[in-house]
């Protein structure tokens, strides 16, 4: 049990900073199609999957706010 615990606190971060200028960017799409849904150019069965896409980035979009406001460990010597 130990063992796993010191390998998962080894493992490398992958990412370093989190730009939160990438969400406005995919929300884009996801409100677009909703619209277009909601509007009948696309078939209305696009609706679940876009309220899929919604609600995945709307979790990671908190997720990335968390990131960027909690405060970060002091480094150890």
């Amino acid at each position: 049990m130990v063992k796993q615990l010191a390998r998962a606190a080894n493992r490398p971060i992958l990412v370093r900073r989190v730009q939160l200028r990438w969400y406005v960017l995919a929300l884009v799409p996801i409100l677009g199609l909703g619209w277009l849904a909601l509007r009948n150019f696309v078939p209305a069965l696009f609706m679940p999957l876009i309220l899929f896409a919604l609600v995945f980035w709307l979790a990671s979009f908190v997720m990335a706010i968390f990131a960027k406001l909690r405060t970060r460990p002091e480094p150890k010597p």
